[in-house]
């Protein structure tokens, strides 16, 4: 995920800083607003604790549950009680299985529509554990730095938002509307046993929410050079996923006396026809809006470009195209990525497969993605198939900036990290939100912490870790949000 991210950032500024202004400097207007001051972070004293007391839990998930230390799991859960005493006083906590913890905080006006605020507390395997500069797991401060497993991914929301409902439970807080707190405990593989249960108890309930916040952009901090502030990259979308199989039969036989047409030379032109022939070039929704709302922190030909999408689209999609990040923020991508013929040198192959990774984008169907793909292989013969039908993910809907969940985003954003502009982006990675499409229909994507591209290396790489000033901007994040409503 941090490494895709990355890549799409880079490409991003190097596509559009060439190909657009050609190194044209001009001048842009003030920040629009100082950073945090520290003082201010005095608030958010202690959710530090919490969150190492949480990354000293080595809750990995695994496709094997064999593997898992189901004891870790259990006493996360457990320790809750004792970091979050308020909430567990005032609050229904339910346990929808051994990965799914829901957290009910009744709002004082029924009448309102719900808001879900997401998490999860299971993590990735720490490789190479020993090469870490602190143990993955040690939940150690150091260097001015949280370090572990979950720092970033995704555990340190969870901490954030259960300190925030403590501090608001302590002071005779309560918000107006109904907040569920929605944490599971396998999203790294899938979430059927915490996100899909969490969201099949919420539809049981009748639940028809405002909106949803899970985990998604950083605050991308320096990451855009053209863009004169930190961008905090609000996910609206999520593409879909599926892995396809193009299949072409042939005769087997000795490869001393081949046909004029084999099925691994058919595969080969099916997949050289997949790679000629990509999907459509399409600014969509997010990405208009993503370029809109960036439009006033950039210099000024570039926001003549941004603003006249009329004129300039196809000058938008040239430079997004030159680069396999952006490029693929305005098509449905089809990447092969495995091959599979003969088991032996010498021999024909009586059948040839290729595995092909599709990435969706919003306005496009699986099934319509499939149909391109197999009109595209048909005149040599080959076959299209689903490989994975349990992996299927249909691209999640476009989620509206004009909504009242987004408006209280930017207001949260504003009072914890004011010297950030928020914009709606095209999240490129899977998260637990598509468990959650029928209950609401403004789904959003925000990881509230400030990153570089170096920080986002330790997700899901070695030395994850979240600076201490940055968690507590995290943690005054959620509790800026949850104040709102």
């Amino acid at each position: 995920m941090s490494y895709a991210l990355v890549a799409l950032l880079s490409a991003l500024a190097a596509a559009l800083t060439v190909a657009l202004v050609r190194a044209l400097a001009t001048p842009r207007a003030a920040p629009p607003g100082a950073p945090l001051p520290e003082e201010a972070l005095a608030e958010a004293e202690g959710v530090e604790e919490r969150l190492a007391a949480l990354v000293q839990k080595p809750t990995v998930s695994h496709f094997d549950p064999a593997r898992e230390d189901e004891a870790a799991f259990t006493a996360l859960k457990d320790e809750l009680r004792s970091l979050y005493p308020l909430v567990h006083r005032h609050l229904e906590r339910e346990e929808l299985g051994p990965r799914a913890i829901l957290f009910t905080w009744k709002g004082a006006e029924p009448s309102l529509e719900p808001v879900i605020l997401c998490a999860h507390f299971d993590v990735v395997p720490a490789e190479a554990a020993e090469t870490w500069r602190h143990g993955p797991f040690s939940g150690i401060v150091a260097d001015g730095a949280l370090w572990g497993r979950g720092t970033q991914d995704i555990k340190v929301s969870m901490a954030s938002a259960l300190w925030a409902v403590e501090q608001l439970l302590a002071e005779g807080r309560r918000p107006r509307r109904t907040v569920y707190f929605a944490f599971g405990g396998d999203e790294e593989v899938g979430g059927n046993c915490g996100a899909a249960r969490i969201a099949a108890r919420l539809s049981e309930l009748g639940v028809k929410a405002s909106f949803l916040l899970d985990e998604g952009g950083p605050i991308a901090d320096g990451m855009l050079a053209f863009a004169d502030r930190p961008l905090a990259l609000v996910g609206i979308a999520e593409k879909g996923y599926v892995d396809a199989l193009i299949e072409t039969q042939g005769r087997g036989g000795h490869a001393s006396m081949p046909p004029k047409r084999s099925a691994a030379g058919d595969l080969a032109r099916a997949v050289a026809a997949v790679e000629e022939k990509p999907a459509p070039a399409r600014l969509g929704y997010t990405v208009r809006n993503f370029l809109m709302h960036l439009s006033p922190y950039v210099p000024f030909p570039m926001r003549l470009l941004f603003r006249n999408l009329w004129l300039t689209a196809p000058l938008v999609k040239a430079a997004f195209a030159a680069a396999p990040s952006t490029n693929a923020l305005i098509r449905t991508t089809a990447a092969p990525t495995m091959l599979e013929g003969s088991p032996k040198e010498n021999v024909l192959p009586d059948r040839a497969r290729a595995t092909v990774n599709m990435r969706i984008l919003p306005g496009e169907s699986v099934e319509e993605a499939l149909a391109r793909l197999a009109r595209l292989v048909k005149p040599f013969g080959a076959s299209v198939a689903i490989a994975h039908p349990e992996h299927v993910v249909e691209p999640l809907p476009e989620s509206p900036v004009d909504h009242e969940g987004y408006r209280a985003i930017e207001v949260a954003l504003a009072r914890s990290f004011p010297d950030a502009a928020p914009v709606p982006f095209l999240f490129s990675a899977g998260t637990d939100t598509k468990h959650y499409r029928e209950i609401t229909e403004a789904i959003y994507r925000l990881t509230p912490l400030k990153q570089t591209s170096a920080d986002l290396e330790g997700v899901h790489g070695r030395d994850e870790r979240v600076e201490l000033g940055n968690l507590k901007r995290c943690a005054l994040f959620y509790k800026r949000l949850i104040e709102s409503l």
